[in-house]
């Protein structure tokens, strides 16, 4: 081997060469120089099968039973077609953040990094007056992944006490809905505190079991009793779409699940591509999103509430087996969704052997600190409707449009836009369709949200 093809061997396998700055010359051709997926090493990694169906459990969910309701707000024609479209938006910007994150990965010769490293390195990458705010863009980032997940967490434990408040106040005294959230914390304690993905692989299987049972059989009450379907609207006025896009959106993103999954598996590039791991979900959950969507709007009409499980009897053995199977499922979901929060917390915690010595002991307060704040907020606020289109909005504009955007508009900043600068064009597309429909749509939720946690004092 000749001395500066050995220089340069040894500079790529040396860690402490990780620090050192990289020129403009080594950030164009990095993918050649190293692959990150080559280096990354899992404890218990995840296969193809296990990958698939860990994805379909971020995302399907609470979300799909509020499809109905997205589409009484906005019709019949215009809700399949901005599902279709919001689908692609959405699929297309997991696609450019993960790209984003394996370029910076080459970029700084590590084999894995965090969105919020993403995040940092890529200001680091941009122009020099946006070098400064780098670390507090990544500690900005893990706050709006962990504030995400904790929204959707709260749905998962405000629709668990929902529907088995109904059953329990068929068969026995009625009880506040509160004391059923509380129930739901405690029995999560033991699931929240498992530490390995892969072992939450077994706990996924048997809630995709029960939500696809649940799904099946609430099929007798969606095709039975079907109106004229020209009592439907086929397109309702602009004005209600921000509702329908606020409970798409949350029924639609995972984007911290969807990057945990993609962390933890034993082929990453596997992940992306025309018949990669996502893709193949993403067409899955749109097709059960539309057919939800439709079928339930179509069935229950302006009567259709946040959940269709809702709107089904509540004095039949079938429709109890359909809200036990679907609140069940969605109750072993919390610690999937839990469990990216503990990823994006951890994911620099381990930095130094001394801070490791604590880190399983620290772990476990953040797992039942979140826990209890989830409760908490699902006591105070349990309205679904407006939790979710909270989360919705919120995860929607700032993970899915507005961080992968920026991402991609600093690392290209060195190497340039492309023919057109087409590049820069569609970044900034980007962070306005996000900044105007996070505004939007969170304005309206908290507004609900203020409304009913005022009535919650007023009756206490």
């Amino acid at each position: 081997m000749e001395p500066k093809q050995q220089d340069q061997a040894q500079k790529r396998d040396d860690p402490g060469a990780q620090n050192e700055p990289l020129t403009i010359v080594q950030s164009m051709t990095s993918f050649y120089i190293y692959n990150p997926y080559e280096k990354r090493s899992v404890e218990v990694p995840l296969n193809n099968c296990d990958a698939f169906i860990s994805l379909l459990k971020c995302v399907i969910g609470t979300g799909i039973l509020a499809m109905p309701l997205a589409f009484r707000c906005s019709g019949f024609v215009v809700g399949a077609v901005m599902s279709l479209l919001l689908m692609i938006l959405l699929t297309y910007s997991i696609h450019l953040l993960i790209a984003g994150m394996t370029e910076c990965c080459r970029r700084r010769q590590v084999p894995q990094v965090s969105m919020p490293e993403a995040v940092r390195i890529a200001y680091e990458e941009g122009p020099k007056w946006v070098n400064c705010f780098g670390r507090a863009a990544g500690v900005l980032t893990t706050c709006v992944l962990v504030f995400g997940q904790f929204l959707l967490c709260t749905v998962y434990l405000v629709f668990v006490a929902k529907n088995f408040k109904e059953i329990g106040d068929h068969y026995g005294e009625k009880y506040n809905e509160r004391y059923y959230v509380l129930g739901a914390c405690l029995l999560l304690l033991p699931l929240f505190m498992i530490r390995r993905l892969k072992y939450l692989v077994p706990l996924n299987l048997v809630s995709n079991f029960l939500l696809y049972a649940g799904f099946t059989l609430i099929m007798y009450y969606l095709f039975s009793g079907l109106p004229d379907i020209n009592d439907r609207e086929l397109a309702t006025p602009p004005v209600e779409w921000i509702e329908f896009f606020a409970i798409a959106a949350f029924s639609l993103t995972a984007v911290g699940s969807m990057l945990v999954v993609e962390a933890h598996m034993a082929h990453p590039q596997s992940y992306l591509g025309l018949f990669g791991v996502l893709n193949l979900a993403v067409f899955f959950i749109l097709l059960s999103n539309m057919f939800f969507g439709i079928m339930g709007y179509w069935r229950f009409g302006e009567g259709v509430q946040a959940s269709i499980t809702l709107n089904i009897p509540k004095n039949q053995i079938l429709s109890q087996f359909i809200k036990v199977f679907i609140a069940s499922g969605i109750f072993l979901s919390y610690p999937l969704n839990g469990f990216v929060v503990i990823t994006v917390i951890f994911s620099d915690y381990t930095n130094s052997n001394e801070r490791r010595k604590h880190q399983t002991f620290i772990e476990y307060i953040v797992r039942l600190t979140f826990l209890i704040l989830t409760g908490a907020v699902a006591v105070s606020v349990p309205n679904l409707a407006a939790l979710t289109e909270l989360e919705g909005a919120f995860s929607l504009s700032n993970l899915n449009l507005l961080c992968p955007a920026l991402i991609d508009v600093f690392l290209n900043y060195s190497v340039g836009y492309g023919r057109l600068m087409w590049k820069l064009i569609r970044d900034i597309l980007l962070i306005l369709i996000g900044l105007i429909f996070g505004t939007v749509g969170c304005t309206v939720a908290i507004i609900q949200l203020i409304h009913d946690f005022r009535a919650t004092l007023s009756n206490m």
